[in-house]
């Protein structure tokens, strides 16, 4: 009897194991097939494996893109904001996400939302500028979407650093 117990128990331990590889798997088709569902695919640490094509709000605080439909004279000029390439940073990209946050509807009213917004990325922008590489032009942008949270309706913002080499 003790020999069956052992046995069932290595057969649920194996079969466990197998089960979670193939949620692995599954995962990672789901987001290779799907990006606008299930965003892109992330590693361990967080940063996106393989570049791929989704909408911004996947974006993420230190994720690497250019847009998905950039003007063929300017690719950092887009007439689709809403779809990008997410990158490894290690690809060659122009955009980096360098903060985040929620459109203060105070700030909105009293500064306007372009001055709100430029106003909370200022220092995320200065700390990325100051550890630009030499010989590049920077960039403070900002994205803006609206989403539903709950039963309201708010702006959510995405800092941007653009870099362009000169």
């Amino acid at each position: 009897m003790p020999l069956a117990r052992a046995t069932l128990t290595a057969a649920a331990a194996i079969a466990v194991i197998l089960s979670l590889s193939g949620c692995t798997q599954l995962n990672t088709f789901l987001h290779e097939q799907f990006p606008d569902t299930f965003g892109p695919d992330r590693g361990a640490s967080g940063s996106v494996t393989a570049p791929v094509a989704a909408h911004t709000k996947y974006l993420v605080v230190g994720d690497c893109f250019d847009f998905e439909f950039p003007h063929a004279d300017d690719p950092g000029e887009t007439d689709d904001p809403t779809r990008v390439i997410i990158k490894p940073c290690t690809d060659d990209h122009i955009f980096e996400v360098i903060g985040q946050g929620e459109v203060d509807l105070v700030d909105e009213k009293t500064l306007g939302l372009d001055v709100a917004i430029s106003t909370q990325c200022a220092d995320p922008f200065a700390d990325w500028a100051a550890a630009a590489p030499e010989g590049v032009r920077t960039d403070q942008e900002f994205l803006v979407r609206q989403e539903k949270i709950g039963e309201r309706t708010t702006k959510l913002y995405t800092c941007i650093a653009a870099q362009q080499k000169l």
